[in-house]
């Protein structure tokens, strides 16, 4: 019956006569072929694999949050902060800092949040930007001591190299110099904190109005818009009005002078004889009776 089947089919399909024939006449030889009904191991735990793949994702995101979270949140809290002082515009409208009692208790009630109270009865601007950049920083107050120090000037100023840097004023001269940082890159870094230099000479030509009466106070700082790396900073002594200028150098460091010392003394002459006019004429008034003046 095998061979009758066998020489029924095609010639042209001898060799699977020949294969066919081998299994009809060999059943051990049906097992050559392996059968493929099921992945093997390897495929399935590809195959878990990538089914799993948010679950390793999420993973590999909480093990980086967790080594590098703190000091990224830092550095962002830092950018943020860095960002608003370089932008910050001093009010124009109030002085940072006030000696007179009446006007410095004013300001006090004004804005309390802004203005802390100083030596004698003084009130001082301590711009909020700058002291919370300041502490995030580690920096401690300047110039130390229990009386807080105004901020005069907080902005963006550029070395005359072309160098991006944060200057602050505070008081009458106290400078600090920072290096921005970046958002991919360092820390902001401070590079300059002391007097300006030639903080003593500006000082000394305003003696012409010490020993004078009248209110001492300093006003809000403005950038220079056609000179990246000047700054002025108006100021009241004693009555005397003047303007100290400020100029960001290429060595990091802050330099001070007083403009129009000239103009600086006749005002202070001007206010000293007009001081002492008004001594003569309380002098030579008449005395009045105790009581009030008698009426006939």
């Amino acid at each position: 019956m095998g061979r009758t089947f066998l020489s029924a089919l095609p010639v042209s399909s001898g060799a699977r006569r020949g294969t066919i024939a081998r299994r009809m006449t060999d059943p051990a030889s049906t097992s050559d072929a392996p059968l493929d009904y099921a992945p093997t191991s390897r495929r399935r735990g590809l195959r878990l694999a990538l089914r799993l793949w948010p679950v390793w994702l999420l993973g590999v995101v909480a093990g980086v949050g967790v080594a590098y979270g703190p000091g990224a949140w830092r550095h962002c809290k830092l950018m943020r902060l860095q960002a608003a002082c370089m932008t910050a515009q001093m009010p124009q409208d109030r002085p940072a800092e006030e000696t007179d009692p009446a006007a410095a208790s004013a300001l006090l009630a004004a804005w309390p949040a802004e203005y802390r109270t100083g030596m004698n009865g003084s009130a001082a601007r301590v711009d909020p930007r700058w002291a919370a950049l300041s502490a995030e920083l580690g920096m401690p107050p300047w110039p130390s001591g229990p009386a807080p120090s105004s901020t005069a000037f907080c902005h963006e100023r550029h070395t005359p190299d072309g160098r991006r840097r944060l200057l602050v004023v505070e008081g009458f001269g106290a400078v600090t110099v920072i290096e921005p940082g970046r958002w991919a890159g360092a820390d902001p870094r401070v590079l300059w904190r002391a007097h300006a230099d030639g903080w003593g000479t500006a000082y000394a030509a305003c003696h012409p109005a010490f020993g004078e009466t009248g209110p001492t106070r300093v006003m809000g700082g403005s950038p220079d818009p056609a000179d990246p790396s000047r700054l002025t900073v108006r100021f009241i002594m004693s009555g005397v009005s003047g303007t100290f200028e400020f100029r960001l150098t290429d060595q990091n460091a802050v330099a001070i002078r007083l403009l129009d010392p000239g103009g600086f003394d006749a005002r202070a002459l001007t206010a000293r004889l007009a001081a002492q006019a008004a001594r003569e004429r309380a002098a030579t008034r008449p005395a009045v009776p105790e009581g009030g003046p008698v009426r006939r």
